[in-house]
């Protein structure tokens, strides 16, 4: 029964927010709102899978409120990170039209019972496009910046990979499901999992890039 809960994205999860727990202290600032980002998402894991094991009911509007809180969080947290601090506007003003329109899906078009795919497909997109720009401007910079020590590349390097492997994982979605049902090999599972553990692990190292570089 527990073993549907602890798939490999939930443990990657909980890792995660034990990391943060003994990683970020009370000088990592605004990263230590990973801490209870982190927890809300355990807890929706945990809520969601509760309705629909034990409730047999439908769980996936807090999956959609799970997806706008921490796709904006991604965007404002980018909106702090020195290379994009000229960009800052731009940043608070895609956040406020993501949520706008997140809410509109979520009310009206998709809403609250289906998992708002068009959501999620639009904020990867939005988050890739961030990333990209993030890069482009760290290896602009003329002052000399160690990437490998720090907090914000390794974040935005987990949110590109994960970004761009959700995509092609909905444009393929169809192919994979009929896939699965011919030869019962979960490659959109595996593959899904990979992102998620690649995501994690990317926020772990921030989380100690961000230790060491607030000491």
């Amino acid at each position: 029964m527990l073993k549907s809960l602890f798939n490999t994205t939930v443990i990657a999860e909980y890792c995660t927010f034990i990391a943060s727990i003994f990683l970020l202290r009370r000088k990592a600032t605004i990263w230590r709102l990973f801490i209870p980002l982190l927890f809300i998402t355990i807890s929706t894991e945990t809520i969601g899978w509760s309705v629909a094991y034990f409730l047999k009911k439908n769980n996936q509007w807090i999956f959609n409120v799970n997806l706008l809180i921490n796709v904006c969080f991604s965007i404002w947290l980018f909106s702090k990170a020195e290379p994009l601090k000229n960009v800052k506007k731009v940043l608070n003003t895609a956040m406020a039209l993501f949520m706008g329109f997140g809410l509109c899906n979520l009310i009206f078009i998709q809403g609250f019972w289906k998992y708002n795919t068009i959501t999620d497909v639009l904020s990867s997109i939005i988050l890739a496009i961030i990333s990209c720009y993030f890069f482009i401007t760290v290896l602009k910079e003329e002052a000399f910046r160690n990437l490998f020590t720090y907090e914000y590349f390794w974040f935005a390097n987990g949110i590109l990979f994960y970004s761009l492997g959700s995509v092609v994982l909905y444009i393929f979605l169809d192919y994979l499901g009929d896939f699965y049902k011919e030869t019962k090999i979960n490659v959109y599972g595996y593959i899904n999992y990979g992102l998620n553990v690649l995501f994690y692990g990317s926020l772990v190292i921030a989380f100690v890039c961000r230790q060491r570089n607030t000491k």
